[in-house]
C-alpha cells in the first residue's frame, strides 16, 4: 500500500506567439534561462547551440512514433564529419541543432525542419549510434535558427554539474 507522488511540468507548454514551433520536455523554468530570442515581426526564434547537426548523421531511434520518450543518436563513426561539424567533444547538456529533421510526432527526416536536442548519454562504437539526444524545441517550416554558442548546455543554465563553482 505504499503510495507515491509524482510532479511533472512542462508538458503541453506552447509558445503562444509562435504555434509553428512546438516543445517537448522542457520546464518552464529552463526555458526561462536559456537565452531564446524572438524576432519582432517574424515566427521565428533563435536559440543557441553547441553544434549542428546534419540530418545524414542521425541514427538509432528514427522511426520511432513518439519523440516524448527516449532519444535518438548522432551516428558517429566517420571522425572526419565529427570534426567537420566540429561533434568530437560533445557533452552532457548540450544543446545541438538537428538540421531537417523533425520532431513533432517522432522523429523524422523533412528538408528544411529544425530541432533543437540536448544530449543525454554519450558516443557509442555501434552502428547507427553515438551520443543521444532528446528534442525540446522543433519546427516543421525551420522557424528556428540556430546560434553558434559555446556555453550552450543546461547546465550552464541551471548553474549545475561542472558549471555550479564556475558562477
Amino acid at each position: 500500500d505504499d503510495k507515491i507522488l509524482i510532479r511533472g511540468v512542462g508538458q503541453g507548454l506552447k509558445l503562444v506567439d509562435y504555434p509553428e514551433i512546438t516543445v517537448t520536455g522542457l520546464d518552464p523554468e529552463l526555458l526561462k534561462k536559456i537565452p531564446v530570442k524572438t524576432k519582432s515581426k517574424s515566427k521565428s526564434i533563435s536559440v543557441p547551440v553547441v553544434a549542428t547537426v546534419p540530418a545524414e548523421l542521425m541514427g538509432s531511434g528514427l522511426g520511432h512514433n513518439d519523440s516524448f520518450k527516449g532519444d535518438y543518436d548522432i551516428q558517429t563513426s566517420d571522425p572526419s564529419v565529427l570534426k567537420k561539424y566540429k561533434l568530437e567533444n560533445l557533452r552532457f547538456g548540450d544543446l545541438v541543432a538537428i538540421i531537417d529533421h523533425e520532431s513533432t510526432f517522432g522523429w523524422s527526416y523533412k528538408k528544411g525542419a529544425v530541432s533543437v536536442a540536448v544530449v543525454v548519454h554519450g558516443n557509442s562504437f555501434l552502428a547507427g549510434h553515438g551520443p543521444g539526444v532528446q528534442t525540446i524545441f522543433t519546427s516543421r517550416d525551420g522557424l528556428i535558427e540556430p546560434i553558434p554558442d559555446k556555453k550552450a548546455n543546461i547546465g550552464y543554465y541551471l548553474k549545475i554539474g561542472r558549471f555550479k563553482k564556475n558562477m
